[in-house]
C-alpha cells in the first residue's frame, strides 16, 4: 500500500502487478497505519499527479495505469463515462445512465464502489436537483472538490 498525505484528504493506494488496484480514503485512526511498498512501477507518477490534483491543478490521469478487472462490466461502462466529464463540468446520476444504461440508483452504486475515487472523477456526478449527492470521501469533500474546479451546484 502506498499512502499520500494532503490538507484535503489521506489517500490510500493499492497495487499490483505494476497497476493500480485501488485508491481510497484513510480516515480517524487509520491515517497512521504505515505504508508499504508493493512494487508499483508507475505509483511515482501516479502520486505525483494526485497531490497536483489536489492542490488544484487541471491533471490528466491515464487510465492504463489502472486495473479494472475487479470492476464489473456495468461498472466499466459507467466509468468510462465519468472518466469523460471534464474538469469544472457535472453530469447527474440521471445523464450518466442516459450515457451508460441502467438507471440513476444503479450509477449511484456503480459510483460509490469505484475503485479510483479522484484519478476517475465520481466527484463530478451530482443529484438532478443539483445538490452534490454522496461521496467515498464525504460530502464535504466533495463540496471542496467542485469548488476548487469551478463546478456549479447547489448546496
Amino acid at each position: 500500500m502506498y499512502m499520500l498525505r494532503h490538507s484535503l484528504a489521506c489517500i490510500g493506494l493499492k497495487c499490483a502487478g505494476g497497476r493500480v488496484q485501488r485508491v481510497f480514503f484513510i480516515r480517524g485512526r487509520d491515517i497512521n497505519v504505515s505504508p508499504t511498498d508493493s512494487g508499483c512501477e508507475s505509483i511515482s507518477g501516479v502520486l505525483d499527479s494526485l497531490n497536483r490534483f489536489l492542490d488544484g491543478e487541471d491533471v490528466p490521469f491515464d487510465p492504463a495505469v489502472l486495473d479494472f478487472r475487479l470492476c464489473t462490466g456495468y461498472q466499466r461502462g459507467v466509468l468510462r463515462v465519468v472518466m469523460g466529464i471534464p474538469r469544472g463540468s457535472t453530469m447527474t446520476y440521471a445523464e450518466v445512465a442516459g450515457a451508460a444504461g441502467g438507471g440513476p440508483r444503479s450509477v449511484a452504486g456503480a459510483l460509490a464502489r469505484n475503485p479510483f475515487p479522484l484519478i476517475i472523477p465520481c466527484h463530478r456526478v451530482i443529484r438532478s436537483d443539483g445538490k452534490p449527492g454522496g461521496y467515498q470521501g464525504g460530502v464535504d469533500l466533495k463540496v471542496r472538490l467542485l469548488e476548487m474546479e469551478g463546478a456549479h451546484f447547489k448546496i
